[in-house]
């Protein structure tokens, strides 16, 4: 394998000034014409930086994580793209891990991620990854969690207020008449959920609609299609259905378009962008999260804990109510 050491004795330069241009850092320090000779011998060698070697020679890697437990899920990828975007601007590099939900995996991957030597790492975490959290925080690697506050676990976190925006919501559809307004969810046990859920039972109980509240609970992965199907029939009798994730919400509009779309009147509201959906007549509507300010600001509060900086907090953006009207 080619080293600095083959480059600066082919080009008769120190192997000081080959570290600089291979590393982005001669501007101003290397004149332009060794600069392209060191370049062009590299190619011509065929040099590739041996980044595990620079890092333990530096403490630092340039390479971070981001942990999240669905990929399929249009909120965590554009969540991603955007930490990747930010994280490019800094010259760190993205190694995006899925968990697929399970707490074994997520374990497992924040073991492997730790002997890799991260520099850091962004992590939504699974239902019981408390355990996975704190083994980070013992390795001394810097972590901040988005999405899901993980109690008892002292991490930065980044995400929204999942209890008021989800009752904020169904409040809005019972002041323009909506009525039976049920429920679908992933039957997981984890925060997002379980408060958007403690939203609309409270929205629906402080206007007296106590009769109306039905939760449907749907398996996530293995069972969830035959779930849908059992709850497809009330879903199309209801004045609305409220779809607490994007997962759900797509699963379930596959069913409801099988027996005709949805119901002349009828409104389906989705905690999540579900923009594509709404160039119908039907009556769609969703929760719009910042995704690319909840990504700035974990990667911001990362960049900080790498560089040494004391930052640990909670930082809760609002969400906006997306209808035919506004979105338009």
């Amino acid at each position: 394998m080619t080293s600095m050491q083959d480059i600066a004795d082919r080009l008769n330069v120190s192997k000081s000034t080959v570290s600089l241009v291979l590393s982005g850092k001669s501007a101003g320090r290397v004149s332009e014409q060794v600069r392209n000779r060191v370049l062009a011998t590299a190619r011509e060698m065929d040099y590739h930086l041996n980044e595990l070697a620079r890092s333990l020679r530096v403490g630092s890697s340039n390479l971070i994580s981001v942990i999240v437990t669905d990929i399929s899920n249009e909120f965590f990828g554009q969540m991603t793209f955007h930490i990747q975007e930010e994280a490019k601007k800094a010259g760190y590099l993205v190694l995006t891990i899925n968990s697929n939900e399970n707490d074994g995996e997520f374990e497992q991957m924040a073991r492997i991620l730790i002997s890799k030597k991260v520099d850091g790492i962004i992590a939504v975490p699974t239902p019981a990854g408390a355990t996975a959290l704190k083994m980070i925080q013992d390795q001394k690697v810097p972590l901040v969690t988005v999405d899901r506050l993980c109690e008892g676990v002292d991490a930065d976190y980044v995400g929204v207020d999942n209890y008021e925006a989800s009752k904020k919501s169904v409040s809005e559809l019972i002041a323009q008449g909506f009525r039976d307004i049920i429920m679908m969810r992933l039957d997981l046990d984890i925060p997002p959920l379980n408060e958007r859920e403690r939203g609309y039972v409270d929205a629906m109980k402080e206007a007296g609609l106590e009769q109306y509240i039905d939760l449907h609970r749907i398996r996530f992965g293995e069972g969830m299609e035959e779930d849908l199907d059992r709850s497809l029939g009330k879903a199309l009798k209801s004045d609305a259905v409220f779809f607490t994730s994007h997962r759900v919400f797509t699963e379930g509009m596959k069913n409801v378009a099988k027996v005709g779309g949805v119901p002349q009147g009828q409104c389906v509201l989705c905690f999540d962008d579900v923009r594509p959906y709404m160039t119908g007549t039907s009556d769609i509507r969703y929760i719009e999260q910042p995704i690319a300010q909840i990504a700035q600001k974990a990667f911001e509060l990362l960049l900080a804990k790498i560089r040494g900086e004391k930052s640990t907090g909670r930082y809760i953006f609002p969400t906006r109510s997306i209808t035919r009207q506004n979105f338009m």
